[in-house]
């Protein structure tokens, strides 16, 4: 398997070579351009030179030789007709005159040329300048300038070495960079592999230390977010094994016994009696259980899809009162806000969340408790308040109080599943739920749902 850390290191070397390989070239044309053009500047130069001394009557001729050495080349004065007045430097076996006799009218008649069509017998490029002298309006002669790009293209190539000295310096302080660079790239990327890989074998304690400010380090952030969440999904799934497989085997463990006792035929009718309600009780218990299971799964699921109607708080209340006084025993007394208050929700779930609030309020209430239900309609939302003055919540088992199964105070019956039902509920219609409780004080739970 190719690490990214090798891909991304080949890929950085096959674009830098190609950059630096078209910068080489790119600087060899430019510096040659250049060179050319420098030289045929200073040769336009050196001929108006020579072209003042000619036509002031000056030492004309020290100034020809001088340039010739120069340029390691070869200059010649022409008068008006044509004639060779003097040459100086270098011969190069007649190429030159040759050039100066297809040019000479050409240059006489106002012209100047310059070619690079020639070569030395050395198969250096043979530049050639000619250009007419003219005083007063009148051309009076010619003068021709001959110089081998011999020693420039030596320049050149002294200079293209020097860059591809450069170029080589450069690839390898690239190959490195990369190397490092990819390194550092994929460093965090390896940790977020290894921890990934930790996690699909439930290890859910991993956490990836990475300090990246960039798109790794929110992944890195997400990972180590989903990893919490895992093992705390986890926990719960273990929770809800254990306290299911207790809610559960509790009351078979009590059906069954009682069955014994009468299979063994050593009741009397009263007690064959008792304990067949018993059964009976702790049926509808375990029935009531599994009901309570499947519904929260089927809640968790996101399968259910939520009937949307307008919702009256008032009659929604009315109708869970009269429901729950007719399974409870005792007197509590109920107190409902008076106004209609009007929310847009799934009536039946909506009943369902409100029903186990209000249950588990009136069995942490003594028999002639008081439960207060109140609704108010805010800017952005309606905000329900069920509040009992029972017993009320320990402050330790406020953050638990809608996990599933956190029964630890809850009368038998109850199933520690109604408040996560409900919480659930109110999540689904995009509702917030707390509880606000101390020991001894009562509990009031709250719901928000949005208007």
């Amino acid at each position: 398997m190719r690490r990214i850390s090798f891909k991304l290191l080949i890929y950085t070397l096959i674009l830098l070579f190609c950059m630096l390989a078209l910068s080489f070239f790119l600087q060899g044309n430019i510096i040659t351009s250049g060179f050319k053009a420098n030289l045929k500047n200073k040769m336009i130069q050196y001929a108006k030179d020579i072209s003042d001394k000619f036509k002031n009557n000056l030492d004309y001729s020290s100034e020809a030789n001088n340039i010739a050495n120069i340029i390691n080349g070869r200059v010649s004065i022409y008068d008006s007709n044509g004639s060779l007045i003097e040459s100086h430097g270098r011969f190069m076996f007649g190429r030159t005159r040759n050039i100066e006799r297809q040019t000479i009218l050409d240059v006489l008649s106002g012209k100047t040329i310059y070619r690079t069509d020639q070569r030395t017998f050395q198969g250096s490029t043979l530049i050639t300048l000619g250009m007419p002298i003219i005083n007063n309006n009148k051309i009076i002669g010619a003068i021709f300038i001959h110089t081998p790009l011999h020693d420039i293209q030596n320049d050149v190539r002294n200079v293209k070495n020097q860059i591809f000295i450069l170029f080589i310096a450069a690839l390898l302080a690239s190959i490195i960079g990369a190397y490092a660079l990819s390194s550092l790239f994929t460093k965090p990327i390896l940790k977020i592999i290894d921890a990934a890989k930790a996690i699909a074998k439930g290890d859910y304690n991993v956490k990836i230390d990475v300090k990246n400010k960039d798109e790794i380090g929110e992944l890195a952030k997400t990972i180590n977010h989903m990893a919490q969440n895992l093992s705390k999904t986890e926990k719960l799934r273990r929770d809800f094994i254990a306290n299911t497989t207790h809610e559960l085997r509790t009351p078979l463990s009590i059906i069954k016994s009682y069955a014994e006792a009468i299979y063994d035929d050593i009741l009397n009718k009263d007690q064959i009696k008792e304990y067949t309600y018993s059964i009976m009780i702790e049926a509808d218990h375990l029935n009531n259980l599994i009901n309570e299971i499947l519904e929260l799964s089927k809640l968790q699921s996101g399968t259910i899809q939520l009937n949307i109607q307008p919702i009256n708080l008032k009659s929604l209340f009315n109708e869970i009162i009269s429901e729950v006084n007719i399974i409870i025993k005792g007197n509590r007394k109920f107190w409902l806000f008076e106004d209609d208050i009007v929310t847009k929700a799934d009536g039946k779930l909506l009943k369902r969340a409100f029903s186990n609030i209000i249950i588990n309020a009136v069995n942490h209430t003594n028999d002639t408790g008081n439960v207060y239900i109140k609704a108010e309609k805010e800017i952005d939302y309606i905000k329900v308040s069920i509040k009992d003055d029972g017993e009320g919540i320990d402050e330790a088992d406020l953050p638990y109080i809608f996990n599933r199964f956190y029964s630890k105070s809850a009368k038998k019956g109850i199933g520690g599943l109604g408040l996560s039902i409900a919480k659930e509920i109110i999540q689904m219609h995009n509702g917030e739920i707390s509880v606000f409780s101390k020991k001894g004080e009562g509990a009031e739970f709250v719901v928000k749902l949005k208007c």
